[in-house]
């Protein structure tokens, strides 16, 4: 048994929404958790949900967002590969100011990159999450 490309791509999204994923690692069953460190209000719905993957699951894995840094990196990539000096310099200039992540976004969501840049976010989104199933022993297609 292994992990589909869809799964995959489903875990990377649930990851960029701030949530944590359970793989039970002998049925490769999924269960998505707001992420302990993103966590705000309430946390006794997804108590609940922890407490049963512990009580149930004999062996899992989990798997979190990326650090900041590999997100941020993700972003210099992208704008490496932007052919256009222009708005190239212009994003480096916004990586290399106070609040990157949001002025980076504000820039790219309102560019003629954007779908370019969704893309490449979730290719490497991708890999992150494929990276993190080999380290835990679990296959994927």
């Amino acid at each position: 048994m292994k992990l589909t490309a869809k799964q995959i791509n489903e875990i990377a999204q649930d990851l960029e929404s701030g949530m944590a994923v359970y793989i039970n690692k002998e049925t490769l069953e999924i269960r998505t958790i707001l992420d302990w460190d993103e966590m705000y209000g309430d946390t006794e719905v997804w108590e609940e949900d922890l407490e049963k993957i512990e009580d149930e699951w004999s062996d899992y894995a989990v798997i979190t967002k990326m650090e900041s840094r590999e997100a941020y990196r993700i972003m210099e990539d992208f704008v490496g590969k932007i052919e256009d000096e222009r708005i190239q310099e212009n994003l480096y200039k916004i990586l290399n100011r106070k609040s990157p992540f949001a002025n980076f976004k504000d820039e790219i969501e309102s560019s003629e990159y954007r779908e370019q840049w969704f893309e490449f976010r979730t290719m490497k989104h991708e890999e992150y999450v494929r990276e993190q199933l080999e380290a835990e022993g679990i296959e994927f297609e």
